[in-house]
């Protein structure tokens, strides 16, 4: 590819507005699609946003917030990812739990089957360590690949060591004790914790995205002596912010001049209007009541 052809695929991306990212691994950022380096997940497009002119904001209060707030489609195909993984994991470890030996001796009771018992759990286990569970394995070949290691090494290779072990008893001595069920079971317990993760990063991501949608989307501020309607995203440390009645306070900071009652109930629960003079502190996301006061950000 040449240099032209990158500066086109460059401004492709640009204009489309969307970048490729791991769920897991947030720091992960592509131009295109493909794998995460770290855990071998498929990346998954985020739209971005062209920051305003005049105004860095990188330097913005809302910069520390960029990797805990992800995007929720993202989030919602991770879960229903990991969701279908388990289920099916889950439903296939049921018989390969009730046929293994260990469900024998618990359970007494020895069911039917019309193969050998150790090809029957081979022909069951196998989607779930190759399917549902091919997240550990990929993950392992792209952690080990970037030399690092992590959870999917230590579990890829916990159950590989059960599944092909039992894999060569059954070829070699079919009437040997196996240990699938060890592996399925394995996959089955750390997809339901994926999936717990999953859910409660949504949770965390949903909660996180309403708090921010008590923020207006534009605020009045005083600069160069002037008062103009900006963008609140465009607001920086110690601009000056006018508030009237009926405005809601886009960002945290001190009074400076003016007295009048807020109304915080939105974000501390009290549902008594707060009086605030100069000095005292206002919240993000409160409503100003009846004075017109001005602080600074």
């Amino acid at each position: 590819m040449n240099c032209c052809d990158n500066h086109q695929k460059n401004n492709t991306s640009e204009s489309a507005g969307v970048v490729y990212t791991c769920p897991m691994h947030p720091e992960v950022v592509r131009d295109e699609p493909g794998l995460c380096p770290g855990c071998g997940m498929a990346l998954i497009p985020k739209k971005t946003e062209k920051k305003p002119d005049g105004y860095d904001v990188s330097e913005m209060s809302h910069k520390d917030h960029d990797m805990a707030m992800t995007n929720p489609q993202m989030a919602k195909k991770m879960e229903q990812d990991m969701r279908r993984r388990f289920w099916v994991s889950f439903l296939l470890s049921i018989p390969i739990f009730l046929y293994s030996p260990a469900g024998v001796k618990l359970l007494g009771i020895e069911l039917f089957s019309p193969i050998p018992i150790s090809w029957l759990l081979l022909i069951l286990t196998t989607p779930i360590v190759f399917w549902t569970g091919s997240i550990f394995i990929t993950g392992t070949y792209y952690s080990l690949k970037a030399r690092k290691l992590n959870m999917s090494v230590l579990i890829a290779t916990g159950v590989l060591a059960a599944y092909l072990f039992s894999v060569l008893l059954t070829v070699m001595r079919p009437e040997s004790e196996t240990f699938y069920e060890a592996a399925a079971l394995l996959v089955t317990f750390v997809l339901f914790g994926h999936w717990m993760e999953m859910k409660s990063r949504r949770g965390t991501s949903d909660a996180l995205r309403a708090l921010f949608d008590l923020v207006p989307p534009k605020a009045n501020v005083i600069r160069g002596g002037k008062e103009m309607n900006i963008p609140s995203a465009e607001i920086v440390h110690d601009d000056v912010v006018v508030l009237r009645p009926g405005d809601k306070v886009p960002v945290d900071g001190i009074i400076t001049e003016g007295e009048t009652s807020i109304d915080e109930s939105l974000v501390t629960g009290e549902s008594i209007p707060v009086l605030k003079k100069n000095g005292d502190k206002v919240v993000g996301g409160s409503v100003n009541q009846t004075g017109a006061v001005k602080f600074k950000a």
